[in-house]
């Protein structure tokens, strides 16, 4: 019974590699441009793209991932830093930004929110990290004495 389950377990890891360099090799046989007229096509292609929005970082990690649709960026979207931290997430309308967008700094931290209509910022907010010290909440320091030596 024991032999049945550690051949159950080392198949499905098997499975499951054989999956995951799958997916690997298709998504990196896309190859994806941006041309002048600012709409996406498959390298080489003279049509528009329509598919999964995919990109990696030179290191492997995840860049983007979004969906195009007659070329051009459209739904929720997601941008990473190389360190696999996410950076940008919003949404597409048309291949133009549109509605909140959400910007975060290589930590992960939220550094800015903005709103988008028809590819134009409308509201920014910039968020700056305050430190426990810096709070306005923050109990000020009692003041010291200091002796001169005299």
């Amino acid at each position: 019974m024991k032999w049945i389950a550690i051949i159950a377990v080392c198949l499905a890891v098997v499975l499951y590699g054989l999956n995951a360099l799958n997916r690997a090799e298709n998504r990196a046989e896309v190859g994806l441009e941006q041309r002048e007229d600012g709409l996406y096509y498959k390298t080489g292609a003279e049509t528009v793209f329509t598919g999964d929005g995919l990109v990696d970082h030179p290191n492997g990690e995840k860049a983007q991932e979004g969906k195009i649709e007659a070329g051009k960026q459209t739904g929720p979207w997601k941008i990473w830093h190389a360190n696999g931290q996410l950076h940008w997430e919003g949404s597409y309308k048309d291949g133009k930004k549109e509605g909140a967008w959400t910007r975060f700094d290589e930590e992960g931290v939220k550094a800015k929110e903005s709103t988008w209509e028809e590819g134009v910022e409308q509201i920014i907010f910039e968020l700056k990290t305050v430190k426990p010290a810096e709070s306005p909440d923050a109990i000020p320091a009692a003041p010291t004495e200091q002796k001169q030596n005299e």
